[in-house]
């Protein structure tokens, strides 16, 4: 948080209130408004009540972040015995960090020499943490290794999974449903279990309560009825009349050997209603205001119900068509002006998504698949689980599910749920927004017996507007339904955050302005919908045009990377004592922006992305480890010689070893006939560079790899 803001601060009473140690909160704080400040705050005001720091567990999801977090606690900390700041915020932090520093010495904890003693980890530390506390329940014994990559390991589960088809268990007929739905592709099926395992923590339970068919496909209507009503909603009631008149009409003209769905109208007088039958109609009326791509129609025709003036029988008729084509074409610009100020066109999102509805029903082959799965991969989990035991390895993902295990259940809860019921005082959790189900059910079981008034109480932050996390089942809706409902027994008193501390109005006011259309406009807690709240600046506008935008329609990556170069070589010049940064979504987008860069001389710090592989001097390094692994390697041991250390030139790597292509190039440089090919300055290279090699060949097995290759470079 900027400690000298260029306003006031407009939310600064739901600031203040946030820091009330007697209350529980759910904080919504966009970018940029001081969550980790607020934190801070947060964790120093408990800190000066608590009888033990470690009442006190602050929860993040990244090592960066709980080391961020601790770093300020104990700066605050430091800077408590120094004078008080001048600037607002830095005073409020400075007068909380000197009661929790007046606490700490009298009840002689030290924290500053015990930094230790302060309970700020990440999810999967805490989750580790439980697990060796109850090795028994946890069901671990000793807990073995953490895999940061368990990619082989699933691939393992998955191949020992389907050995079961050759060999008659039970799942074999599974097996065998499977690969003839995947055209018998046996590769294919183990990559997707494989893909499968790595996700179970999004599945399982679904798996294990999921094999009734009358209940999935309730699931599929409840789905397709949520969604017809969405677009009832979004239709005004005058619109509708008028879409029913045109509907009415189109259906009319369409003859028995149309595809048009209009055909399927009849004579309804009034807009469908939410029930699985009303699909076909809205289907109807989704192909009358849409294009095939799922843009407004711009002009009507005859293949869906419109036909043209020339196929009028009469004058009247003539003067029908021409003016039911108008009406149409008036409503759907009527219709897109209503939507232009939505966010993400609504009427027109929702009647597109009506088409990608699913049936409302299986058909027999999708649930014979359906139910092969169900049957495989409680099968594939159990394998996984033998070979975590036989390697000693677990994922993060299986830790979190025994640390779950250890806890026991809110209604038989465990010895190590009854311990941390009584130690853990004040629960507080960073990037609350990104919480997966597991993660969410963790939380409900560390506070189980909690009540209101108990002084227990739980601080979750974090912003639904910037969820990042959704591939590890980090569902937003779970943010959502805290804030409505509470988590567990606790309930939770929601504040929002407004003033940015980060960018300039300019920044914040097109932000602002744009995601408002973007994100939707109302809130939905099963879809996970979150609207857009807006942002106050904290630094006033600075003047010039804080947003430029230099679109590119169409995939022209050469040109854009040619941009961007000029953009930074321009900005450069201008501002010669500034920073440029550039953010790409994906590393292999920045591919041609550093070619373009190098091109014209612009330097660069390219952090994690440019791979290490590539880099000149690390490709003449593994070729150096190469050739004195393997004298035979004829391509390392010429990279050697075209190297900067020798430099041959190409003309004299062909004299060298053109004419004979079986040869090992170290027996050719010790050839002086070999040799002798070469120019005069070639000699002398390849003599240096000859007498070197030979130096570490020499070493071979005498020394480690690693001092062996030093020696040699």
């Amino acid at each position: 948080m900027n400690d000298a803001p260029a306003i006031a601060i407009t939310d600064a009473a739901q600031r203040r209130e946030a820091l009330d140690p007697a209350r529980s909160f759910i904080v919504q704080a966009p970018a940029g408004s001081g969550k980790t400040s607020l934190l801070t705050q947060r964790y120093l005001t408990l800190l000066a009540i608590v009888q033990s720091p470690e009442e006190i567990v602050a929860i993040t999801f990244t090592r960066k972040a709980a080391a961020e977090m601790r770093s300020r606690i104990l700066e605050a900390l430091r800077n408590a015995r120094a004078a008080s700041p001048d600037s607002d915020h830095a005073r409020a932090t400075w007068d909380l960090a000197r009661s929790a520093l007046d606490h700490d010495q009298r009840q002689g904890w030290d924290v500053l020499s015990h930094p230790a003693r302060l309970r700020i980890l990440t999810i999967d530390a805490l989750c580790g943490s439980l697990v060796r506390q109850m090795p028994v329940l946890s069901g671990f014994g000793a807990v073995p290794a953490t895999a940061d990559d368990a990619t082989e390991l699933y691939r393992l589960a998955a191949r020992e999974t389907l050995n079961a088809l050759e060999q008659g268990e039970k799942w074999s007929p599974a097996v065998e449903r499977l690969l003839r739905h995947l055209d018998n592709n046996l590769a294919q099926l183990e990559d997707m279990l494989a893909n499968m395992l790595a996700s179970r923590d999004q599945w399982l339970r679904h798996v294990a309560a999921g094999r009734e068919r009358k209940l999935l496909e309730a699931a599929l209507r409840n789905a397709i009825s949520d969604a017809l009503t969405d677009v009832m909603k979004a239709i005004p009631a005058a619109i509708g009349k008028r879409i029913v008149e045109l509907a009415c009409f189109a259906a009319s003209n369409l003859d028995e050997e149309s595809t048009s769905s209009l055909r399927q109208w009849g004579d309804r007088a009034s807009l469908p209603g939410n029930e699985i039958a009303d699909v076909p109609a809205w289907h109807a009326i989704a192909d009358l205001l849409l294009t095939d791509k799922g843009t407004w129609r711009k002009k009507a025709d005859k293949n869906i119900g419109f036909p043209t003036s020339s196929a009028a029988k009469d004058k009247e008729s003539k003067a029908l068509y021409q003016t039911r084509k108008q009406q149409l074409e008036e409503l759907i610009a009527e219709l897109e002006c209503i939507d232009a100020g939505q966010p993400g066109e609504l009427l027109r999102a929702r009647l597109a998504e009506l088409r990608r509805l699913p049936a409302a029903r299986y058909s027999e082959t999708q649930w014979q698949v359906l139910e092969a799965l169900f049957e495989l991969l409680p099968i594939a989990v159990g394998y996984l689980k033998l070979v975590f035991g036989e390697r000693g390895q677990v994922d993060f993902s299986e830790v979190a599910q025994r640390a779950a295990e250890a806890l026991g259940s809110p209604d038989a809860p465990t010895d190590l749920a009854l311990a941390l019921d009584y130690r853990i005082k004040h629960l507080l959790v960073d990037e609350f927004q990104d919480t997966s189900f597991g993660q969410y059910q963790l939380l409900e079981r560390l506070t189980a017996g909690w009540q209101a008034g108990d002084g227990r109480t739980l601080f979750v932050v974090g912003d639904p507007m910037q969820s990042i996390y959704r591939f590890r089942e980090a569902e937003v809706g779970l943010f959502l339904r805290a804030r409505h409902s509470g988590i567990g027994s606790v309930r939770l008193t929601p504040v929002t955050l407004s003033v940015n501390f980060r960018s300039q109005a300019g920044i914040v006011e097109w932000v602002n302005a744009c995601f408002a259309r973007v994100l939707p406009a109302v809130e939905d807690i099963a879809a996970g919908a979150v609207p857009y709240s807006e942002s106050i600046a904290s630094h006033a506008a600075e003047g010039h045009c804080a947003v430029q935008v230099h679109p590119f329609l169409i995939n022209d990556t050469n040109g854009e990377a040619q941009r961007v170069a000029e953009l930074v070589r321009q900005t450069r010049q201008s501002h010669p004592g500034g920073t440029v940064a550039i953010l790409v979504r994906a590393r292999s987008h920045l591919a041609g922006i550093a070619l373009a860069l190098k091109e014209q001389g612009l330097r660069y710090r390219a952090i994690e992305i440019e791979q290490l592989g590539h880099r000149p001097v690390i490709q003449d390094l593994l070729a150096l480890t190469r050739a004195l692994l393997h004298p035979a390697d004829r391509i390392a041991w010429l990279a050697i010689l075209r190297a900067p250390w020798c430099g041959l030139a190409l003309a004299d790597l062909h004299a060298l070893g053109g004419a004979d292509h079986d040869a090992p190039i170290w027996d050719l440089i010790n050839d002086e006939e070999h040799i002798g090919r070469l120019d005069s300055d070639g000699r002398l290279r390849v003599h240096r560079v000859r007498e070197i090699m030979r130096a570490g060949l020499a070493q071979r097995r005498r020394r480690s790899l690693r001092r062996w290759v030093e020696g040699a470079w």
